[in-house]
Order: structure tokens, then C-alpha cells, then sequence
């Protein structure tokens, strides 16, 4: 790892831990290659994509929801992968020659399966307005992409105490692979999904958790569950994961820290994605 891939992850966790509640650190990091094994259709826009590697039998989650960098190789390019070494993948991306760039996207794992050396993978696709989705529209079994090891978010199985929790459709994933690894949090967490067309919701059971979903009729992140969240009584929350668009989650938390008192520091929110910006 250089000086700056040093200063940089350093300074990136001094401020989410002063700003947000912890997320798991993964020590190290792994990258190795992977092959498109499976694709299917999951309804409203998800697509599953499996993919195999050896390294993934031995593969650890470092949380339940687990994200990882998609290296994707550029249309009509060969895969070329970063160095491993570096901490900084984006440098180390940007270290590459312009026309040997992988595009990098981040996904969280769905569901990690050691004994067949697989993982699953459901991205929100919207045609090619971004090199995920768009590579993800075109996937077809046998291509070959990069896996980066990033770490996880959620830890409210910590925490003593109410919850919760508030997904778009992007973070649908991550929201299932939470309540798969710790059924425990269902009954003590309130949870709250917003999404553009309920087709999306259709491959989540939530292990039977009842789930408020909030339908988003005017495409404006946001309009529908947090106006919910604000006639919730917020104050006795021990812990919230609030993930998906930037400015529904950040919003998310600034009614939970300013208007309720909840600990910033017990508040986990990641951006997904923005509205306005090219997305995955």
C-alpha cells in the first residue's frame, strides 16, 4: 500500500467514525477473477447474475451485508485487473493505461454458497444509462469479470434495543441478506422499504418480517417513506441502517440525529446512488 493509499483510508475512517455508526473493516483484501455462471430475471428491474471462483470456498462474509467491487472489463475489451496489492483500487485503476481501465461498480452479495464456490448478485438494472446496469443487461454465462473485497455495514446485531431499518430497491439485497443472517432483528426492528414499481419486491421474503413498503409514484427518492418516518416515533431508536439513494438516506439521517436525538454514531447511512448522476 503506498503513502497516499495510507493517508487516504485512514482519514475515510477517522470521518465515518465520527459521523456514522461503525461499519465492519475486512482486514486485508482480496481480488481474483470470476465467471458468469447464472443469469435470471427476478421482476421489477432485478436482475440475479451467479458467479464462480475457486477463491470463494474459502471466502469469509465480514458481515451480512457484504459489498465487493465489480470489475467489469470495458465494451470490446479484454479483462484487466488492478493491482491487488493496492489499497486504493480506484488509483490503482487509474494507474492502468486509459484503454485497459476496468469500469467498478459496487454490489452487495446477496447470498454467498462456499460449498459450490458461488455468489449471488441482484443489481436494479435501467438499460445503459451506467456501465453496471448496462453491463448487467448483457451478461451472459461464461464472461469473465474481477471481484474486489470491500467489507459490510450493518451491525445492529450489536445493539441492545429497537431498529430501523429503510431500503430503496438498491438495497433490497442487502436488506434480505440482513434479515437472513440474523432472524433475531425482526422483532425488534421497524422496517421500511420505498420502491418505484412492488414487481422488484417479488424474490424478498424478509423472513416473514412485516414490512412497511412505501410506493414512490412521482420517481422522486425519498417523497414516500420519509414523510412515514416523520410520524414515527424515532426517539427510542437503538440503532438505524438507512441505505439507498444519497439524498433519501442522508435525509433519513438528519430526521433520526436532529429531530429525534438518536446518536449519530448508532445512524449507519451509504449512498448507493444519486438521483441525477449516472448510476451502477
Amino acid at each position: 500500500m503506498t503513502v497516499i493509499d495510507r493517508v487516504a483510508t485512514k482519514a475515510a475512517t477517522t470521518h465515518a467514525r465520527l459521523t456514522m455508526a461503525s461499519p465492519v473493516q475486512r482486514e486485508g483484501h482480496a481480488q481474483f477473477e470470476m465467471t458468469v455462471a447464472a443469469v435470471s430475471d427476478l421482476g421489477g428491474g432485478m436482475r440475479r447474475i451467479t458467479f464462480t471462483a475457486d477463491q470463494l470456498g474459502d471466502f469469509r462474509l465480514a458481515g451480512a451485508d457484504e459489498y465487493f467491487g465489480l470489475l467489469m472489463p470495458r465494451e470490446g475489451a479484454a479483462l484487466t485487473l488492478p493491482d491487488g496489492t493496492r489499497e486504493n483500487v480506484r488509483a490503482a485503476i487509474a494507474d492502468l493505461p486509459e484503454t485497459e481501465r476496468p469500469n467498478l461498480r459496487w454490489y452487495t452479495i446477496r447470498a454467498h454458497h462456499a460449498l459450490h464456490r458461488t455468489i449471488d448478485v441482484d443489481v436494479v438494472t435501467h438499460g445503459d444509462s451506467g456501465p453496471g446496469s448496462a453491463w448487467a443487461c448483457a451478461a451472459r454465462v461464461g464472461e469473465r469479470v474481477g471481484f474486489r473485497s470491500g467489507g459490510a455495514l450493518f451491525r445492529g446485531h450489536e445493539c441492545d434495543g429497537p431498529m430501523v431499518l429503510v431500503a430503496d430497491e438498491t438495497a433490497l439485497p442487502g436488506l434480505a441478506a440482513i434479515v437472513d443472517a440474523h432472524p433475531e432483528v425482526v422483532d425488534r426492528a421497524t422496517i421500511h422499504v420505498e420502491v418505484a414499481d412492488r414487481a422488484a419486491l417479488a424474490a424478498y421474503a424478509f423472513g416473514g418480517a412485516d414490512v412497511h413498503v412505501h410506493d414512490r409514484t412521482d420517481g422522486v427518492p425519498g417523497s414516500a417513506v420519509l414523510p412515514a418516518l416523520r410520524e414515527e416515533d424515532l426517539g427510542r431508536i437503538a440503532y438505524a441502517w438507512l441505505c439507498g439513494e444519497s439524498g433519501m438516506v442522508t435525509e433519513g439521517r438528519r430526521l433520526l440525529v436532529t429531530r429525534a436525538g438518536v446518536d449519530r454514531r448508532r445512524v449507519l447511512f451509504s449512498g448507493y446512488w444519486k438521483l441525477g448522476q449516472e448510476r451502477g
